[in-house]
């Protein structure tokens, strides 16, 4: 399973759970907001793991970080991991949210990762080893 497809299994799973709970999630990973999950009340960004996330980093962007530290009771980050269900391992949706959240990520130092775009003509000019 590649990244795109573990990303969108672990949003699959975050909006049946939240069907579940008596809510109307809605998928806005793609609009631009800084969270994946629309569930009124709750603002969800998921990160997936297709293996255990225990003591994994959690990457977050500096406006995932911002809308977090301004409505901690309404953001939250749900980590879906053992998605690829490598040894048998089920499925599992850890929460963080409030002032859990809020510590964690205090006690993170920031980083700036560059993501430039490999356009189709870079990639197809770019030396291939063979």
């Amino acid at each position: 399973m590649g990244n795109k497809e573990t990303e969108q299994a672990a949003i699959a799973h975050v909006m049946a759970l939240e069907r579940a709970a008596g809510r109307d999630p809605k998928d806005v990973h793609a609009l631009g907001h800084p969270y994946d999950v629309d569930s009124s009340p709750r603002m969800i960004e998921v990160k997936a793991f297709g293996r255990s996330a225990r003591s994994e980093p959690l990457p977050l962007e500096h406006r995932q970080v911002t809308a977090a530290k301004a409505n901690p009771e309404h953001y939250y980050v749900y980590v879906v991991d053992n998605l690829a269900g490598i040894g048998g391992a089920e499925v599992g949706v850890r929460i963080l949210h409030g002032e859990t959240l809020l510590t964690m990520i205090e006690r993170s130092r920031p980083q700036i990762t560059y993501w430039p775009t490999f356009k189709a003509a870079e990639y197809d000019q770019a030396e291939h080893l063979r």
